[in-house]
C-alpha cells in the first residue's frame, strides 16, 4: 500500500512519463532496446532524522537482447554506478569484510501498453558479497538489480528506475541499513529518461503479467476439445477344418464314347482328314476331264 507521499510522488513520476510516452512508441526498433547510462540525481540519508546528501548515479537500465512474446519473461538489467562529479562519491561507511554482503532493495516503476494499468511499482532484491575486504571510505560496492516482467500483451514496456536501500551485514542476518536513497523531488524527468525500453513482439497472451494487481481479469485458456478416435473391431478368429473323402470303386467298367470329341485331343483338332482328300481328289479328277474336253475341242476345230 503506497502512502499519500509516494502516491505524490508516482503521480509526478507517471506525468513526465507520459510527456515523452509518443517519442517512445515512435522511436522503439522491432527489437527490445536499450539505453547508455543516464545521470538520476538522488537524495540518501544515513538515518531517519538526517536531512540527506544529494548523489548524481550513472543509472545503467538494459532490456533483454531481444524482444520478448506474451507471457515470456523478459529480464531488464540494473547498475547504479559512481556518481559523477561534481559532488559526494559514494562511499563505504565501515570496513566491510568478506563475510559479509552488502544487499540492495530497489523498486522500478513498469509502464506501457503491455500493462492493464498505466503504472505499477515493483520491489525487487539483490545480494554481493565482496571477493576481498574493503576499507572505509572506498568506493561503495553495490549489487547488480535483475527485474523480471512477465507482459500480457504486445507492445512498449519501459522500466524506470526509482527509490532502493543499501544494507550491510552477515551472511544470513538482516543487516543495517547504510544507506535510503529516493529519487530528489524534480529528478522525474531524469529517472524518466533512463528507462529500459522492451518492446514485446507478436505473440497469443496467455497467464498472467507478474506485478500486475490481482483484480485485473485474466484471459482463461481454452480447453481443448478430444477429437474421437476411431475404433477398429478386432475380427474374430475363424476356424477352418478339412474333410478328406476317399471314394473306393466298387465295380470297374469301360465305356467306348461315340463321339471323337468326347475322347479329348480328338475333338479339338477339327474336321476328319480324309474329308480334305477326298475332297481334293475330287478336283483333281474335275479339272483332268475338263482339260481333255478342251483339247479334243480344240482339235476338233482345226
Amino acid at each position: 500500500m503506497l502512502t499519500s507521499k509516494a502516491r505524490r510522488r508516482l503521480a509526478l513520476k507517471t506525468s513526465a512519463l507520459v510527456t515523452g510516452a509518443a517519442a517512445v512508441v515512435i522511436g522503439v526498433p522491432a527489437v527490445a532496446q536499450t539505453v547508455a547510462p543516464k545521470p538520476v540525481t538522488y537524495t540518501c540519508k544515513t538515518d531517519t532524522a538526517g536531512t540527506g546528501t544529494d548523489y548524481r548515479f550513472q543509472m545503467d537500465l538494459q532490456g533483454p537482447l531481444t524482444a520478448p512474446s506474451p507471457s515470456s519473461t523478459a529480464v531488464v538489467t540494473w547498475n547504479i554506478g559512481q556518481p559523477t562529479s561534481p559532488g559526494p562519491s559514494f562511499t563505504v561507511r565501515s570496513p566491510i569484510p568478506t563475510t559479509d554482503r552488502v544487499v540492495i532493495q530497489a523498486t522500478v516503476i513498469v509502464t506501457g501498453t503491455p500493462n492493464p494499468t498505466p503504472t505499477e511499482t515493483r520491489g525487487v532484491t539483490a545480494t554481493a558479497t565482496p571477493f576481498s575486504p574493503v576499507t572505509a571510505s572506498a568506493t561503495m560496492p553495490v549489487p547488480q538489480v535483475l527485474i523480471s516482467l512477465t507482459p500480457k500483451a504486445t507492445g512498449v514496456m519501459a522500466v524506470v528506475p526509482d527509490d532502493f536501500v543499501l544494507q550491510v551485514g552477515p551472511s544470513g542476518a538482516a543487516g543495517s541499513t547504510w544507506y535510503t536513497c529516493s529519487v530528489k523531488a524534480g529528478s522525474e524527468s531524469e529517472a524518466s529518461a533512463a528507462a529500459a525500453l522492451v518492446t514485446v513482439a507478436t505473440g497469443v497472451p496467455t497467464g498472467t503479467s507478474t506485478g500486475t494487481p490481482s483484480s485485473t481479469p485474466t484471459t482463461p485458456t481454452p480447453t481443448a476439445t478430444p477429437t474421437p478416435t476411431k475404433t477398429t473391431p478386432t475380427p474374430k478368429k475363424t476356424r477352418t477344418s478339412y474333410v478328406t473323402v476317399v471314394e473306393t470303386p466298387t465295380k470297374r467298367s469301360s465305356k467306348t464314347p461315340k463321339a471323337g470329341a468326347n475322347t479329348g485331343a480328338g475333338g479339338e483338332m477339327g474336321p476328319d482328314g480324309r474329308m480334305f482328300v477326298l475332297v481334293g481328289s475330287a478336283l483333281i479328277l474335275a479339272a483332268g476331264v475338263g482339260g481333255l474336253a478342251m483339247r479334243r475341242r480344240g482339235v476338233n476345230r482345226s
